[in-house]
């Protein structure tokens, strides 16, 4: 069992990383920071456009989070907040014509380092993996529920 415990840490630990220092990296060509890469990429896949609390469950950010980089992507030209809606968070927000350019290089990068991150994986390997995954992150999810419950 602590062989389990620590394969497993040790290998979400140097994975988040090194998925850190790539974004960090590939951003930094770009002028921007790594943790606007979600945003942009989530934005470029809404064609849309996604208010603040939608763009916030696509990127898995809080509103905080989100609202300041929102606010560094709109003073660097990348995005703005259609203010049709007297709501402040129902607004969407959307990319720009330099956004979509920026957003669309961020994606053809993402689509590269995940190529070489999978090398010798097939598509069955790959989606059992997932799948795996997504029931450990469920109860993992369900395992911190309990404790918010147990604790409020």
């Amino acid at each position: 069992m602590k062989q389990r415990y620590t394969t497993f840490s040790l290998l979400l630990i140097n994975i988040s990383r090194c998925v850190q220092r790539i974004k960090n990296v590939e951003m930094a060509a770009l002028g921007l920071k790594g943790k606007q890469v979600q945003c942009l990429f989530g934005l470029y896949n809404t064609p849309k456009g996604a208010s603040l609390t939608r763009l916030c469950e696509i990127c898995g950010e809080d509103k905080g989070m989100m609202s300041r980089t929102i606010k560094e992507l709109t003073s660097a030209g990348l995005v703005y907040v259609d203010s049709t809606s007297e709501r402040k968070y129902k607004n969407p927000i959307r990319l720009t014509e330099k956004g979509e350019q920026i957003a669309g290089r961020v994606s053809e990068r993402i689509s590269a380092n995940l190529e070489k991150g999978s090398l010798g994986i097939s598509d069955e390997e790959r989606e059992n993996f997932y799948h795996s995954l997504g029931i450990i992150s469920e109860n993992l999810t369900e395992i911190c529920n309990n404790y918010d419950r147990s604790n409020g």
